[in-house]
Parts: structure tokens; C-alpha cells; sequence
């Protein structure tokens, strides 16, 4: 099987993107999809640890679920002369990775391919208020409820460190908050008013976002925490939350490379900390 015949099934299993397959960003981003293929790795991001790993596991098909080379359709042509650029091409090229985007497909499944891949790994999915396959309201600033037995959010903190490899995990709020209700929220941008209106709604206790800015939704985090309130934030960041729904592709991509190795690569923590 070539690794376009491999990259035809993934698209096969998805739904399909109808009108938005014109814009989509799910396309080979690099490497020849004529050469038989070898193996497929899984990654939230392909970076050159994990263009490494996903070599050394025989594997030349890589998945990948955000963009490759630094802007959301990785165009290629502004990047001639960058060092760091041409050296990741470079060792694609020694491996003979293919790069394929899976991100508007995964994201179309009802439920939602990343984040049912999430809740699964996370051993959350009885935890939900609503199914997923319920649909989410893209107006409404929460993403999913959960209602949790009543954990500790240092309990959660460490869980989520353990499964993502994570150094540390970024905290804003109460250390003493128990978690009954928690919700999950997308990418935090201005104006963060009916977030927070939301979480005063649903009492929500852990909120676990996207991106953040730091003086609206974590000022009133840190706000509650030193009133003594049970509500606390773990900032995981857009990569370290989403990437439990790669690991969990491996799943649905054995079953449409029966034969080859198929594995997940970890990106760990983005970030080091002195």
C-alpha cells in the first residue's frame, strides 16, 4: 500500500468536509505519497523529536494534527533560506516522512474525533453532562461540562502531567479547589465576559482552556483564589490539550493500516523551565 493509498483511507473515514474542503488545511504538507508505505506515526505536532521517533519506529507516513512549519496552511515558499526550516526538512528527507494534516476532518466527526480521543484517555467519558454526540453550540463559550466524584484539582494537575509528560503544569486559583464540576473551553480571546458569566452559571470549579490571556479569565481565577473560593484554572495550553486526541487515533488508524506498525509520538512539554 503507498502512502497515498494509506492518506486516501484516512480521508475515506472521515466525514466529509463538503464547501470546506475548498479552504480545508488538511493536505500533505511534505515528502513523496508515491513510496510504499512503511509504517504511520500519529503526533499533535511533528517536531524534530518526534520526525526522529516516528523514523526510528519504521514508520515514513507521519499524522499530524497542527500545523507543521508555522502558520496554519504551511506554505513553504517564505521559508527558503530559514535555517531552522531547511534543517527540519532535511531530516524529513532522511527519513522519508511524508507530513499529512488531519485537523478540520478530525474535528468534523460527531463526536468530535480529538476531544471523544481526550475524554477517553482522560477516562472521563461517563463524566459528561451531555453526550458527544450531541453537538456543541459554537456561541456558547464552553465547550463540555463535566460533573467529576469530587477530585482534588492538585489529583487532576498530576494526572494531567503523568499522561502528557508534561514538567509542570500552569495553575491560576484556589490549591485547595475540589472538583465537582469542570468544563473545558476553546481558545480564550477578547472579550471574555460571557466565559466567565458562564462559569458563574454552571458553578463550574476547574476550567481547563485553549489559549489564555492573562488579564481577563486568569485574573479571576487568581481573584477567587485568594478570596478563599473553590475554583481553580490549569492553563495545559491549546497543544497539551488536544494532544490526548492523537494518542488515541492510533486506535482508528490500525484498523486502516492493518499490517504496517502504526504508533503514537509524544511531543511532551513545549516548554522548559529554569
Amino acid at each position: 500500500m503507498t502512502i497515498q493509498q494509506v492518506i486516501d483511507k484516512i480521508i475515506a473515514y472521515h466525514p466529509d468536509l463538503g464547501e470546506k474542503l475548498a479552504t480545508t488545511c488538511d493536505t500533505v504538507k511534505y515528502g513523496d505519497t508515491s513510496r510504499e508505505c512503511t509504517g504511520v506515526a500519529s503526533a499533535i505536532y511533528p517536531s524534530p523529536d518526534v520526525i526522529r521517533a516516528a523514523g526510528e519506529a519504521g514508520c515514513n507516513l507521519l499524522v499530524v494534527h497542527e500545523p507543521s512549519f508555522y502558520g496554519h496552511m504551511d506554505p513553504l515558499d517564505w521559508l527558503r533560506g530559514n535555517e531552522t526550516a531547511e534543517k527540519k526538512m532535511a531530516l524529513l528527507d532522511a527519513y522519508g516522512i511524508v507530513l499529512f494534516r488531519d485537523h478540520d476532518r478530525i474535528h468534523a466527526h460527531v463526536p468530535d474525533g480529538i476531544f471523544y480521543g481526550l475524554f477517553a484517555e482522560l477516562g472521563w467519558l461517563s463524566y459528561l453532562d451531555q453526550p458527544l454526540d450531541v453537538p456543541t453550540d459554537p456561541g456558547q463559550p464552553l465547550i463540555r461540562t463535566l460533573t467529576l466524584p469530587d477530585i482534588p484539582v492538585a489529583k487532576i494537575a498530576a494526572m494531567f502531567k503523568e499522561k502528557l509528560g508534561l514538567k509542570a503544569v500552569r495553575f491560576t486559583g484556589n490549591p485547595g479547589t475540589i472538583v465537582r464540576k469542570a468544563a473545558l473551553a476553546a481558545h480564550l480571546f477578547p472579550n471574555q465576559q460571557k466565559l466567565i458569566e458562564a462559569i458563574e452559571r454552571e458553578k463550574i470549579d476547574l476550567l481547563i482552556p485553549g489559549e489564555i490571556i492573562d488579564w481577563e479569565v486568569p485574573c479571576y481565577f487568581k481573584d477567587a483564589g485568594q478570596l478563599g473560593l473553590n475554583k481553580a484554572c490549569l492553563h495545559l495550553g491549546h497543544f497539551n490539550m488536544e494532544e490526548l486526541g492523537m494518542k488515541y487515533a492510533v486506535n482508528w488508524l490500525r484498523e486502516l493500516a492493518p499490517g504496517l506498525p502504526v504508533v503514537y509520538c509524544p511531543n511532551e512539554d513545549m516548554y522548559r523551565y529554569f
